[in-house]
């Protein structure tokens, strides 16, 4: 009797499949389901959908990645993916372009999009997803409507109400076997929609996916676009988001779409930097180096890097990275294209060697062309403070500073202090007027100002500005006071 039983079903389901026209049966083993997991990595949604790409892209419902940190499909044939990254989606239509991690081996053959469109009356074939045994429903198109100016949007009457926003993202076929679109449900009608299939195509990363509002309900990482500013300014962004399985994962996108761009080993290797894993920070500059088109930026880079990690983390320590080493990167950059950064951060090593003259002088040399740059001024200022150079000497680089930046709180309140060891109080009364007129709120102006206006003899409008100082948070407010509020 079961072995009756089985072959029964068997024949059943055979008679229901022959009955399908041949691109639609094919189509079958291209579906997908789709399930989506919360952080903690707990069941949260289940849907459908189709491969479209070779590569694993893929158009599938949209409402099960809300709230989700991870998803993955089941074709038809059984095969699992995870699912790599999404494109783009649209709530209106409740549809989501992503692409599925897969192996060089692994052969997906996509359905074929529908190019025109249907008229109603015109049957259009569902299928319900089984691995072992697909369901196929023919189903009357009772209305096509059009959006996006030449695209079809399908409606379509169900009598039962048989198909239920549980399955929601099946996709409809043509009796060609090509993808029409994927079904959205109503809560309140049985009726089916399906947008065009083309429309779900368009669907394509920015660099401020991110913050877009339909997709910053995802946890699930973001594709990276295919421009290179837009991909970089993207990937700058996801370096600040607090998610580091999604952002190295970004990374090595953005290297694999871009191998001959230094940006991706650099942000490599500061992930590996910050994980204390000099080595592969190492290999990853290496290569940067090897095969960038901009070598220079890649030696520019790994100095930097260098650099940073010795004056941030110098109780971390590797034998190949110091501040020699990372002298020897800037200087290769310099003789490839001796642009003024790469000075600049020239001298900000032999700064931090204390090598201050010369450091002095890379800062100078790097202001030689234009545009200017107010903070290689305020370094050589610096360099020459540390140096104990002349004040008329550091007051006249200061001046540089402030010539490029006339609003530079940092720049106004050196002055300020400056003038008064110069023991020009009235002239730093005029400083720090300018600093509190540029941002009212600035507590060190402010303290500044209480401290010349003291020292001019204007004790009463001096102590006034300090303890007005004080209520905005400066810190030295008290000993100021102290010293003169007598």
């Amino acid at each position: 009797m079961k072995r009756l039983i089985t072959l029964l079903y068997i024949l059943t389901a055979a008679i229901a499949i022959s009955a399908q026209p041949s691109g639609v049966k094919k189509a079958a083993k291209n579906i997908l389901k789709l399930t989506t997991f919360k952080a903690d990595g707990s069941l949260l949604a289940t849907g459908y959908g189709v491969f479209c790409g070779e590569d694993g892209t893929a158009l599938t419902a949209w409402t099960p990645f809300k709230g989700a940190a991870k998803a993955v499909v089941i074709d038809g044939q059984g095969r699992r993916f995870d699912v790599d990254c999404i494109y783009g989606a649209s709530d209106i239509y409740d549809i989501a372009r992503l692409r599925v991690k897969k192996d060089a081996k692994t052969r997906i053959t996509p359905v074929d999009i529908e190019q025109g469109q249907q008229t109603a009356g015109t049957e259009a074939w569902f299928i319900n997803y089984d691995v072992k045994a697909p369901q196929f429903t023919k189903l009357p198109i009772t209305k096509v409507e059009t959006f996006m100016t030449d695209m079809p949007y399908y409606i379509i009457e169900q009598e039962n109400g048989a198909i239920t926003d549980a399955m929601a993202g099946s996709p409809i076929f043509n009796a060609q076997g090509n993808l029409m679109g994927l079904i959205k449900t109503s809560s309140v009608r049985t009726d089916l929609y399906v947008a065009s299939a083309r429309y779900a195509l368009t669907l394509q990363p920015s660099a401020l996916s991110t913050n877009d509002n339909t997709l910053r309900y995802t946890n699930v990482r973001i594709a990276l676009p295919q421009d290179y500013n837009q991909a970089l300014l993207a990937l700058m962004i996801a370096a600040q988001r607090n998610d580091s399985i999604n952002y190295s994962s970004t990374i090595e996108d953005f290297i694999t779409m871009f191998p001959d761009k230094e940006d991706g080993y650099e942000y490599k290797a500061t992930m590996l930097t910050d994980r204390k894993d000099f080595t592969a920070a190492e290999n990853a500059m290496n290569k940067a180096i090897e095969v960038s088109e901009s070598k220079d930026n890649a030696h520019y880079y790994y100095a930097k890097l260098i650099f940073n990690k010795e004056t941030v983390m110098p109780d971390a320590p590797y034998a190949a990275w110091n501040l020699d080493k990372a002298l020897q990167e800037t200087d290769a950059a310099i003789a490839i294209k001796p642009l003024p950064l790469y000075r600049v951060m020239k001298g900000q090593i032999l700064f931090a060697q204390t090598k201050y003259k010369e450091a002095c002088d890379e800062f100078i040399e790097s202001n030689k062309t234009e545009p200017r740059n107010d903070e290689a001024y305020y370094y050589a200022y610096q360099c020459l403070k540390s140096m104990k150079a002349e004040r008329t000497q550091q007051l006249e680089m200061l001046d540089s500073a402030l010539s490029v930046a006339p609003k530079q709180l940092l720049y106004l309140s050196e002055k300020a202090l400056l003038l008064m060891k110069m023991n020009r109080a009235e002239d730093a009364v005029t400083v720090a007027q300018q600093a509190i007129t540029i941002a009212p709120q600035y507590a060190e102006g402010h303290g500044l100002l209480g401290l010349a206006l003291c020292r001019t003899g204007n004790k009463p409008t001096g102590i006034a500005e300090l303890k007005r100082a004080k209520a905005l948070g400066y810190k030295q407010a008290d000993a100021f006071l102290t010293a003169y509020d007598k």
